[in-house]
C-alpha cells in the first residue's frame, strides 16, 4: 500500500474516533436542518410554485455542504489551535494534507444525511418527480472539495483562531441571506448578482438544481467554475500548509 494511502486511511480512522462523539449530535442536527429548510422556509413564500419548491430542495443540500467546508471545517481548526492539539497533530509522521483530507471525508460523510433527506422530504412534501443525473455524485463530490480547500484556507491564512471563527459566522450569515442558493439569482440587486458571476457559491447551487433536477442551469459553465475555484484553494491550502511550522 502507498504510503500516502495508507497515512490517509489513518487520518480517516483517528478523525472518525476524535469526532464520534461529536457525530451522533451532528446526526440529529443534520435531520433538523433538513426538515428546517423544506418544510420552515416555505413558510417564508406566499405561494410554492414548482420552482420554488425545486429551489428549496436543492439549495438545502449544498447549504449543508457549504456549511460543512466554510463553516465547521475552519472552526474545527481554530478550536484544536485555542485548545492546543493542534500542533500535536501536525507532528505526526503523516503528511500534513492527508490529515486535512481525512477530517474532509469525514465531515463530508458525516453531512450525508443532510444532503439526501431534505431532497427526499422536498419531493414528497411539494410534490414533484426528481429529474437525478448521475453526474449528481461527482457534483456533490465537487462542491465538498472545493468547500474544504476554501475552508482550510481561511481557517490557515487568518492569524487568530477567534477571527476565523467570526469570519465563518458572518459567511454562514451571507450564505443564508444574500447568496441567490434558495431563490434564483435574479431577486438579487444588479450590483450583487455581479460580484456573484465571480463566487462559486451561485454555481455550487446551480450543480446540485442541474443534477437531481429540470431547472434550466449551465452545468457545464457550473462545473468550470467550481473546478477552477477548487484548483485555487487547493493551491493557497498547499502553499500555507507546507510553510505552516
Amino acid at each position: 500500500m502507498p504510503k500516502w494511502l495508507r497515512g490517509y486511511l489513518l487520518m480517516v480512522k483517528w478523525s472518525f474516533l476524535s469526532y464520534r462523539p461529536w457525530l451522533s449530535l451532528n446526526f440529529a442536527v443534520q435531520i433538523g436542518i433538513a426538515i428546517g429548510m423544506i418544510y420552515g422556509l416555505s413558510f417564508f413564500f406566499p405561494a410554492i410554485t414548482p420552482d420554488v419548491a425545486k429551489y428549496l430542495t436543492t439549495g438545502a443540500p449544498t447549504l449543508v455542504l457549504l456549511v460543512a467546508g466554510f463553516v465547521i471545517g475552519p472552526q474545527i481548526i481554530a478550536s484544536a489551535r485555542l485548545e492546543g492539539t493542534f500542533e500535536y497533530i501536525w507532528s505526526l509522521p503523516v503528511g500534513r494534507l492527508s490529515h486535512l483530507a481525512a477530517d474532509a471525508t469525514v465531515m463530508f460523510a458525516s453531512t450525508l444525511p443532510g444532503i439526501v433527506l431534505p431532497v427526499v422530504l422536498g419531493a414528497f412534501h411539494f410534490d414533484f418527480n426528481l429529474d437525478i443525473s448521475l453526474l449528481v455524485i461527482p457534483a456533490a463530490v465537487l462542491i465538498a472539495m472545493s468547500g474544504s480547500f476554501l475552508g482550510y484556507s481561511i481557517a490557515f491564512l487568518v492569524p487568530k483562531p477567534m477571527m476565523v471563527m467570526v469570519i465563518t459566522q458572518i459567511f454562514s450569515f451571507a450564505v443564508m441571506l444574500f447568496s441567490p442558493v434558495m431563490f434564483p439569482v435574479e431577486r438579487l440587486p444588479q450590483w450583487l448578482q455581479s460580484i456573484h458571476q465571480v463566487l462559486p457559491i451561485q454555481y455550487m447551487a446551480d450543480l446540485t438544481r442541474g443534477t437531481i433536477t429540470d431547472l434550466d442551469v449551465n452545468l457545464g459553465l457550473a462545473f468550470a467554475v467550481v473546478a477552477a475555484w477548487c484548483v485555487i484553494g487547493l493551491f493557497i491550502t498547499l502553499i500555507v500548509v507546507n510553510r505552516r511550522q
